[in-house]
C-alpha cells in the first residue's frame, strides 16, 4: 500500500500571507504592539495573532514584555527572505513603454482607479523613491484585481528581459498598503511597504538590486526611511 507523502517540516513551510503581514508590521512599528493591537491591524484573529507572535518569539524575532510585543527588524527580515511569499492568482504579466517609470507608474495607479483598482508599486521605482540608489528601467506593480495596463498606455512585452513593468494580480490585499510610519505615497506613486520591496529586490536579481537591497535593508533597520506626512 502506498504511504501519504508526509507534510514538509515545519521550518521549511512558507509563510501566509497574515504572518507576513505581522512581520512587516513588526519591523515598521516604533515601539511594543498588543497582541490586540496586532489582530486588529492585520484583520487576523487573536487566537491566529498569538500563534504567529509564538513562533516569531520562538525564532528570537520579538521581544515580550508587559507592554506587548515589539519585532527585532533584522531578524525579522532574514526570516521574511527565507519564508515571505506573494500570494498571486496567476502569473505575473510583462508590459512596455518609453515613458519615464515614474510616469508609467502614475498612469498606472490613475488607470486602476479608474477600474475601481488598488495597486503598490514595489521594486525598483519604489527603493528608488525612498532610498535613491539609480536609475530604475523596471518595477513590480501589485494590483487587487485584473488591471488594463494597455489603457495606461502601456504595450505586453514577450519577458521581464523587455519589460518596464512586472505586474503581479494579489489575493492579498495587505501587500496593498506600508504599515505605519512608513510612506504610503511619494511623488503621486502608492507604495508597497520596504519590507515587501526589500524583498522584490532580492526576488528580482542581479549584482546592482543585491547593493540597493542591502541600502534598504540598513535603511529600514535603522529607520532612517522618511516617514509619512
Amino acid at each position: 500500500m502506498a504511504t501519504a507523502p508526509s507534510s514538509a517540516p515545519p521550518h521549511t513551510r512558507k509563510w501566509g500571507s497574515g504572518t507576513a503581514a505581522i512581520v512587516r508590521l513588526l519591523i515598521a512599528a516604533d515601539g511594543p504592539l498588543t497582541q490586540v493591537a496586532i489582530a486588529g491591524a492585520i484583520g487576523v484573529t487573536q487566537p491566529r495573532a498569538s500563534q504567529v507572535l509564538k513562533q516569531l518569539a520562538a525564532a528570537n524575532a520579538v521581544t515580550v514584555s508587559v507592554n506587548g510585543y515589539r519585532g527585532k527588524p533584522a531578524r525579522l527580515l532574514d526570516l521574511y527572505a527565507k519564508k515571505a511569499r506573494p500570494h498571486l492568482l496567476g502569473p505575473e504579466t510583462f508590459w512596455y513603454s518609453t515613458r519615464e517609470l515614474i510616469d508609467q507608474a502614475r498612469r498606472i495607479a490613475k488607470e486602476a482607479r479608474r477600474q475601481g483598482l488598488t495597486i503598490a508599486v514595489s521594486a525598483d521605482l519604489g527603493p528608488d523613491l525612498v532610498v535613491p540608489w539609480r536609475h530604475p528601467s523596471l518595477t513590480v506593480v501589485y494590483a487587487d484585481g485584473i488591471l488594463d495596463p494597455g489603457a495606461a498606455g502601456m504595450v505586453a512585452a514577450e519577458g521581464c528581459a523587455d519589460a518596464s513593468i512586472v505586474l503581479r494580480t494579489t489575493s492579498d490585499r495587505t501587500l496593498l498598503f506600508s504599515c505605519a510610519p512608513w510612506p504610503a505615497t511619494i511623488d503621486g506613486v502608492p507604495l508597497a511597504d520596504p519590507v515587501q520591496q526589500w524583498w522584490d529586490l532580492r526576488d528580482l536579481g542581479g549584482e546592482d538590486r543585491e547593493e540597493a537591497a542591502d541600502r534598504l535593508r540598513r535603511a529600514i533597520v535603522t529607520k532612517t526611511i522618511a516617514v509619512a506626512a
